[in-house]
């Protein structure tokens, strides 16, 4: 996405309302990189509680599925990937970098969560995630400020994605 496209998104608004008040303003454009987890996890589907007390089914001792998620480092939300995610190595102003504020037991957590609520409909077994890999990837984002950008006070934004891809949760 070029800087015209992201000026022209930005222009607006996010929304109806957006664009009413802050379309024909001041508008600010800054290239950040916020960093995301690619999270790998190893799904294991166990036996139906039903089916251990009738004693059919055991305990799997290798991994069913593996599942690719990644999840966002600033609102520690997780998604689907199906791909594996091309990266490049660039370089990069130091503040121009927003790494993430969480834990990673907790990015760790939204991925598993995610990951079993997408799964918990197969029929008759219940699965249980396992972490395999984490890596961190830095996605680049035009974030618009609204307004006169003054520090201490707050300001409307809007962060538009640089490379394209859109992440939409639908669960």
């Amino acid at each position: 996405m070029t800087d015209a496209e992201a000026l022209r998104t930005a222009r607006q608004g996010g929304n109806v309302f957006g664009k009413a008040l802050y379309g024909s303003g001041e508008i600010t454009l800054k290239l950040m990189y916020l960093e995301s987890r690619e999270v790998i996890l190893d799904l294991y589907y166990q036996p139906a509680p039903i089916m251990k007390i009738f004693g059919k089914g055991e305990a799997p001792t290798e991994p069913s599925q593996k599942i690719r998620m990644v999840v966002e480092g600033t609102r520690c939300t997780a998604s689907y990937s199906e791909d594996p995610i091309k990266t490049q190595e660039i370089d990069v102003k130091e503040e121009n970098l927003q790494k993430t504020e969480f834990p990673d037991d907790k990015i760790v957590a939204a991925a598993k969560r995610h990951a079993l609520r997408m799964v918990r409909r197969q029929i008759g077994k219940v699965a249980t995630a396992e972490l395999s890999s984490m890596r961190s990837i830095y996605r680049p984002y035009y974030v618009a400020f609204y307004g006169k950008y003054e520090m201490g006070k707050r300001i409307r934004y809007l962060p538009i994605e640089a490379d394209g891809h859109k992440v939409e949760r639908v669960l």
